[in-house]
């Protein structure tokens, strides 16, 4: 029995790659507006850019709503059932490990968070997306602008190209579940199997912290982004209303990272127990929060001689940090390895 027959995947993804080939074509306009604005030397476009973008925003959110779908398929009919038996015997052997018991009439449900695996990406740039369009409302620069929306092409490049989450949903996650919808097992393999299965199931699916740590930080990954750009910006033009944008997007960056990071520390001393402190994700993480806390007191003093340049080059910094974070999880071995 396949998993397809509990969960419409082929649905899925073929209306997600038409939210994909969507974003992908207002992308390449947005990108290509935003490199001639700017090199031009007034501005092109300027509603249709504004219209582009709100569309690129709204596309965004549908497909969002269209993965909730999915999750929500996943909690209805992929449910882990167990006979009264193993229920029973399951329960006897795990009395006082912290994990919930089961029930046969209650079957445990998955509700996987709507950012893991590839997922994660798509919330992180439509985070940014959102905020590149607060950020083009409260300025005027258009060249700033035309900045914002080429980081913002570049990202649903990424996503096209590299980091579809339509085209192969969730694999990691329906790799490990489907052994338990298909194929025949005796009584002691499917037991065997759900204690694999369940341990998992609550320390990372199910865990609350997963639907408030992870966002938090994807959001404030945004923000360095937008902050990141007026930064480069300040490098060449003085504009207090530039700079002033740049430090607003700042501020909740830095409440959501340090916010994001607090909610954490729970969460891994119960899942990984006291090793979770040398993680290399965790350690290049504290380095980004320390960056991105010089920038932030460095900015009470901006209107000292050269702090101007200065804080613009620790907004930068703070942008090199968090790619580095990214890269840790991507080389380093560790709990938040993505190899």
């Amino acid at each position: 029995m396949m998993l397809n027959e509990f969960v419409d995947i082929t649905l899925f993804s073929r209306v997600g790659q038409f939210f994909m080939y969507g974003l992908f074509g207002i992308g390449v306009l947005l990108g290509g507006s935003g490199l001639v604005n700017l090199v031009w030397p007034r501005p092109v476009a300027e509603r249709t850019t504004m219209r582009m973008l709100v569309a690129i925003n709204l596309l965004f959110m549908a497909g969002f709503l269209w993965i909730c779908r999915l999750h929500y398929q996943i909690y209805c009919y992929l449910p882990l059932e167990l006979s009264e038996f193993l229920a029973g015997w399951f329960n006897h052997h795990i009395q006082g490990s912290g994990m919930p018991l089961v029930a046969a009439s209650a079957p445990v449900r998955y509700t996987v968070p709507l950012w893991i695996e590839n997922e994660k990406y798509y919330f992180w740039f439509m985070g940014y997306g959102m905020m590149s369009l607060a950020a083009h409302l409260r300025i005027s620069r258009y060249r700033l602008r035309a900045l914002l929306h080429i980081m913002l092409s570049a990202q649903v490049l990424f996503l096209f190209f590299w980091l579809d989450p339509f085209s192969r949903p969730l694999p990691g996650f329906f790799s490990e579940v489907q052994p338990w919808f298909t194929g025949s097992q005796t009584a002691m393999e499917r037991l065997r199997l759900f204690m694999q299965l369940y341990p998992r199931m609550i320390y990372y699916y199910n865990a609350a912290y997963m639907w408030i740590h992870p966002p938090m930080l994807f959001l404030s990954y945004a923000c360095i982004t937008v902050t990141f750009a007026t930064s480069v910006f300040m490098l060449f033009v003085r504009d207090v209303t530039v700079e002033n944008t740049g430090y607003v997007f700042a501020k909740l960056g830095f409440v959501l990272l340090t916010l994001g990071m607090l909610l954490g520390y729970p969460w891994a001393l119960q899942a990984w127990g006291e090793n979770w402190w040398w993680d290399p994700k965790v350690c290049s993480s504290i380095m980004m929060w320390s960056i991105y806390s010089t920038y932030l007191h460095a900015r009470l003093y901006a209107v000292r001689a050269g702090m101007w340049y200065f804080t613009s080059v620790m907004g930068i910094l703070c942008f090199v940090a968090m790619v580095f974070t990214l890269l840790s999880s991507l080389y380093f071995p560790g709990e938040h390895s993505l190899q």
